[in-house]
């Protein structure tokens, strides 16, 4: 796993990452009462702390990296509220402006939370929930221990099964358009950039300064999602990016750097023309590889693949969907093929799994297996 995020060539297998199911996706349900989970469900006690920690979607995946810690979800207090009166039945994260309502998916009819729009679309209307409630550096939970023997206790628990690695707080860019809108960024970047780069620059130091803490806790490899490009392009220019966002994400990578940590970058989308640039600023690996968004993984792989660790690039939005069990194995044998040629590459989808037919599942799950082993010689 290690030989593969630090490009140390060709490991004896290709290492396994995964997002997880969707638990409201009928993939999920079907997972649930499958013959499959019940063989691999199950827990696992620290002999120390006594804590318990569910194993059973890691082990039925045969994951080597998987995104968990001892930490938890709260290393920031984030805390929701009733929306404002024009967003009826909604709710809104006061830190950053995201208003939310619960809706069924359509597939299973299960509950679930879906963004509906950013209320912080004047400056005037962010800091005065900032100045009402905290701002996102005075949000951090000072509760948590990071200690050594924390960290260490979970890795030796865990070790038999997987590595992990830690997940950052928050997604600045994303966190970022969430709250104030895609118009009002567009706006702003033009007739306020100082407004933008408040925001950046505060969610970013809450993601340094919980690297800090990681750092001492021992943790070498973190993880954060900051979706940068739609199906087929880019959320930005390229002009804007660097103005915008590329500083920011270089302060994470390099805080990381500083402290021998190990930075995975998740997002969705065609992001092929940041990843020169996210590389330079020190980035360690890139998650998604979105075939269908226009990701051209093959040609990531010849330009940056001395560089960059690769990081899923199964086609979750086309052959593991819609596909047959044949297309999936075939998309599995493709992938690896094009990305595992001498090392730094974890096979896995692009994305969680939302609705992928349970056949497919399985035969995803063969084809990673049957694949994976070095050398690639089919």
């Amino acid at each position: 796993m290690f030989k593969a995020l630090e490009l140390d060539g060709e490991p004896d297998l290709v290492p396994i990452h995964y997002f997880g199911f969707e638990q409201t996706g009928q993939s999920f349900q079907s997972f649930k009462d499958s013959e499959e989970k019940k063989t691999c469900d199950g827990w696992v006690k620290s002999k120390n702390s006594k804590v318990k920690y569910y194993l059973t979607e890691p082990r039925f995946w045969n994951v080597d990296l998987w995104g968990m810690d001892p930490f938890g979800e709260h290393k920031i207090k984030i805390r929701y509220r009733p929306a404002p009166p024009e967003y009826p039945d909604c709710r809104i994260n006061i830190m950053d402006g995201r208003i939310y309502k619960i809706v069924k998916q359509p597939n299973t009819g299960l509950e679930y939370t879906w963004y509906v729009d950013g209320h912080f679309k004047t400056p005037e209307i962010l800091y005065s929930y900032w100045e009402k409630y905290g701002k996102p550096t005075e949000k951090i939970n000072d509760r948590i221990n990071y200690s050594p023997q924390v960290w260490e206790d979970y890795i030796e628990t865990l070790a038999p099964y997987f590595y992990s690695m830690v997940n950052l707080p928050l997604n600045p860019s994303e966190v970022l358009i969430g709250g104030i809108t895609f118009l009002r960024f567009s706006y702003y970047i033009r007739k306020n950039p100082k407004f933008i780069h408040d925001i950046m620059d505060e969610y970013t130091k809450v993601n340094i300064e919980i690297i800090k803490r990681l750092s001492e806790a021992g943790v070498d490899i973190v993880t954060f999602g900051d979706d940068l490009g739609y199906k087929e392009n880019q959320f930005f220019s390229l002009k804007t990016f660097r103005e915008f966002i590329l500083p920011y994400h270089k302060s994470i990578y390099q805080a990381c750097k500083k402290r021998g940590i190990l930075v995975v970058l998740h997002s969705c989308g065609n992001v092929d023309p940041f990843l020169p640039d996210l590389v330079d600023a020190g980035l360690t690996c890139i998650q998604s590889l979105e075939v269908t968004a226009g990701v051209d993984l093959e040609g990531l792989k010849k330009t940056l693949g001395d560089r960059l660790c690769f990081m899923g690039g199964l086609d979750s939005s086309g052959a593991l969907t819609y596909g047959t069990p044949k297309d999936v194995e075939e998309n599995v044998k493709n992938t690896i093929k094009i990305a595992g040629k001498g090392g730094g590459y974890f096979v896995g989808p692009s994305h969680d799994i939302l609705n992928i037919p349970w056949e497919n599942i399985l035969a995803l799950r063969a084809a990673i297996e049957k694949y994976r082993k070095y050398p690639l010689d089919y």
